[in-house]
């Protein structure tokens, strides 16, 4: 008879089989995961974030879409605080004359499992008589739920972008790529202190999509020459679903797809050269089946705009923020108060990084999609006539399409620190420099939750922050880190 094997290894000789088995870069995400998981905020307490969560109540609790009672709820917990928020969206009605919403359904969506587990457990846990479990629908746990889903929806966007990354760049490379533009941009701001907002299902939803349409290509590059190829017709599909999702999640994140039309494009112009006839009609049924994946993944979406504003479009106070024909492009990357290379200087590299690879015969294609995917999103959010968006924690309608960041970052260190046959740099070197940008960010972030009030929160104005960066944040760094950690509700109302 054969008797069945055991494991009689010593459990550290099992962990360092595993480590030496395992994803060095993805061990490494998990370990700077772990690192900020003290940084989580579990609140609700701005316009847009209590817009995102109101679905879910009203949806849930009550069958409908009118927002009266949670904007009541959020408006109640601090009416002087509110008053601008209930004059805008709830005493003022939609065209269908209820109280505005003009956030889209995706972070709903994608917080509803979380959200309904929390009412499952609050629900059991009131009917066995413990009073900590309230089933309201409002309660901690279910602020916890939606938070802490937004944060492990962000930190999977980041796995996909590393996972997609360490397809043109090294695994060491895409893993720094991934931690330093996560921890020296906003990113790490709409993540974990202010989780609620769209930003981390926005970087979930676009990552997730680039991943999928990078592993479903059937094209190829040889010799640095395009070679079109076959995707399959179910992944054409998917490929439509998936941009929906990134479409409700935020509307302006549907313009990845422009990376799908960019490669159709070169594959109908090399398929039409060859005359070949097949091709071009199975990739045109492929394209009409990602037509089709798009329209019915945004049917929920069109449902509740017909719903909610009696038209299945979005709300007409949405389309006058938009600006198409006059964007401020210059302004949105470089106004000395509200641009995005100003707040984020790390975002200087990481687009050099992008632009660089154009120069590589191999990865020419991928620089030029997602340089294309970047400018689209620019472009979007510099129509807003809110473009400056003052009061943000920086460009935060550009955080979604971090994964393009974290590419051209991890390309542009492998550049500097092991391109033959000239190194410029060593890697330690770089290294160094990206904890520099890491430090400084995290400054910047001191300054704005600190040292700034609402009204000082409107501008960067960077010579003040590189003066209170060296005269005021070292002064005050331990006092409000004993706050924070120790009594976090009361370090936020000061």
């Amino acid at each position: 008879m054969i008797k069945p094997t055991t494991d009689n290894r010593q459990p550290t000789s099992r962990l360092k089989d595993f480590y030496r088995k395992a994803d060095k870069g993805i061990l490494a995400l998990c370990l700077v995961f772990v690192v900020t998981l003290p940084l989580f905020t579990a609140r609700i307490y701005a316009s847009d974030e209590i817009q995102y969560f109101s679905y879910l109540h009203s949806v849930v609790f009550d069958f409908d879409v009118d927002f009266t009672n949670e904007y009541q709820h959020f408006i109640a917990l601090d009416p002087p605080k509110y008053e601008g928020f209930k004059k805008d969206l709830l005493d003022k009605k939609n065209e269908n004359n209820l109280p505005i919403n003009v956030a889209p359904i995706g972070s709903a969506l994608l917080w509803s499992p979380f959200y309904l587990v929390a009412h499952g457990i609050s629900s059991a846990g009131s009917a066995v008589g413990i009073k900590a479990f309230n089933p309201n629908g409002y309660s901690p746990f279910y602020i916890f739920a939606v938070t802490f889903a937004s944060l492990l929806y962000g930190f999977a966007g980041l796995i996909l972008a590393y996972m997609l990354a360490r397809n043109f760049v090294s695994k060491f490379w895409a893993a720094f790529g991934c931690i330093v533009i996560w921890l020296a941009s906003p990113l790490i701001f709409y993540m974990s202190l202010t989780p609620p907002m769209s930003h981390a299902n926005s970087l979930f939803a676009i990552s997730l999509w680039l991943y999928v349409w990078y592993r479903t290509k059937g094209w190829k590059i040889e010799d640095g020459k395009f070679i079109a190829g076959q995707r399959s017709l179910k992944s054409w599909f998917i490929l439509g679903l998936l941009g929906a999702l990134a479409a409700m999640v935020r509307e302006q994140d549907g313009s990845v797809m422009i990376v799908g039309a960019i490669e159709a494009f070169y594959c109908y112009w090399q398929w039409l050269r060859r005359k070949n006839w097949l091709e071009v009609r199975r990739l045109f049924i492929g394209n009409v089946l990602l037509l089709a994946g798009l329209v019915i993944g945004l049917v929920p979406q069109l449902l509740v705009y017909q719903f909610l504003n009696g038209h299945p479009t979005p709300s007409t106070i949405v389309g006058n923020k938009l600006r198409f024909f006059s964007p401020q492009l210059f302004g949105l990357m470089f106004d000395f108060n509200h641009g995005m290379f100003w707040w984020a200087p790390i975002l200087i590299p990481a687009i050099v990084g992008l632009i660089l690879m154009l120069f590589n015969r191999s990865l020419r294609f991928i620089g030029i999609v997602l340089l294309a995917a970047f400018v689209a999103e620019l472009y979007i959010s510099a129509s807003f006539q809110t473009w400056t968006m003052a009061g943000s924690y920086g460009a935060r309608r550009m955080v979604g399409i971090s994964a393009a960041y974290i590419i051209g970052l991890g390309y542009l260190g492998w550049w500097l620190a092991e391109c033959k046959p000239r190194r410029f740099l060593n890697r330690k070197v770089v290294l160094a420099i990206g904890a520099l940008f890491i430090l400084w960010n995290f400054g910047v972030i001191f300054q704005f939750s600190v040292l700034r009030d609402q009204t000082t929160r409107q501008n960067l104005q960077p010579d003040k922050v590189v003066a209170d960066m060296f005269t005021k944040v070292p002064g005050k760094i331990f006092e409000t880190a004993g706050k924070f950690f120790s009594n976090r509700s009361d370090f936020y109302r000061k």
